[in-house]
């Protein structure tokens, strides 16, 4: 089946993008929209099979289109080998749908010293495709640009692949980039940013970032002020921001305090989690574990306030699967 025969999943983490491709190319004619809001009411408008049909159209009409099409299928394929063969015909319709550069990379570098510098070459495309006046007139506003995204995305990835490879300094920057083309945020780059600082003990910038972004409902920003309180001598702060994060997700403790069995340290590969569920506080400690561990008498003091407040015995007797339950 090539892309011209598909046939589009709702449930594809790509649909809205897609959608927006979509948009920009081959529906914008037809109706002004001016908001996200009016994009989605439009499209509830339309039957699934025809925005298909129009999608499909669109992709075979444009080369590049096609390869970013079989980019996006190879993100969601189910075997490496599958992979591995979509992104080859991206490719072949556009050497530099960056996509398919980034996935190439990652199934066919034989170490990091290879994959970084063929990160860096789908970053320097996707910069050079974009040019220079895009970036001029959109820094600040770059999600909204569906062009942008895989240029993102690039820059998401190789910031982790930094970080893992020993890189921190260069990763930082690169997270930080990000923030700076989308302040808003919309792919949760604020939170790996704001872990990176931590575990590097950059204590203002740190700082900085909480109080930018100020979201006193997810987890990883919550256990941040309790440790960055910590790490500033403010126990009194700490206490009250280990009271909010308690009530937030509780779930954070045991696998703070080393309490969690051995499924909590796999990867949480859903796009979205549940506020306050265990899910979120595996992607928590993910991100912040670094942090807590190199500073064991943080561990420590957080054992000792919840002996105070009757959460935990002295045998650690707080299971694995519960939270401890806050009044």
């Amino acid at each position: 089946m090539t892309p011209c025969d598909g046939h589009l999943d709702p449930s594809s983490p790509f649909m809205m993008e897609r959608m927006l491709r979509l948009w920009r190319l081959g529906m914008e004619e037809e109706e002004t929209i001016t908001s996200e809001e009016e994009f989605r009411r439009v499209l509830d408008e339309v039957e699934h099979a025809e925005l298909s049909r129009r999608y499909f159209e669109l992709v075979c009409e444009h080369p590049r289109e096609m390869a970013q099409e079989l980019a996006y299928q190879a993100y969601e394929a189910d075997s490496a080998e599958q992979a591995l063969e979509l992104v080859e015909k991206a490719l072949e319709h556009d050497p530099d749908c960056v996509d398919a550069l980034v996935v190439h990379a990652f199934l066919t570098a034989e170490d990091v010293g290879e994959l970084i510098p063929r990160l860096e070459h789908a970053a320097t495309r996707g910069e050079e495709a974009l040019g220079e006046e895009f970036f001029a007139e959109f820094m600040g506003e770059f999600w909204p640009m569906v062009e942008a995204r895989p240029y993102m995305r690039c820059i998401k990835q190789l910031a982790e692949v930094l970080w893992n490879a020993g890189r921190r300094l260069d990763a930082v920057a690169q997270y930080e980039n990000l923030m700076d083309l989308d302040p808003e945020d919309h792919m949760g780059n604020g939170g790996l940013l704001l872990g990176d600082y931590l575990a590097m003990g950059e204590v203002q910038r740190a700082w900085d970032l909480l109080e930018e972004i100020d979201d006193e409902t997810d987890a990883v920003f919550n256990w941040a002020w309790v440790l960055l309180f910590l790490m500033v001598g403010d126990e009194d702060g700490a206490r009250k921001a280990l009271d909010h994060a308690l009530d937030m997700n509780a779930y954070v403790v045991p696998l703070l305090i080393g309490l969690g069995d051995e499924q909590d340290e796999e990867p949480v590969t859903a796009p979205t989690v549940v506020t306050g569920s265990r899910d979120e506080a595996r992607v928590c400690v993910q991100i912040l574990g670094e942090a807590w561990t190199a500073r064991p008498s943080a561990q420590w003091w957080l054992l000792d306030v919840l002996r105070e407040m009757g959460l935990i015995t002295d045998e650690d007797a707080l299971g694995p699967q519960e939270p401890p339950a806050v009044n």
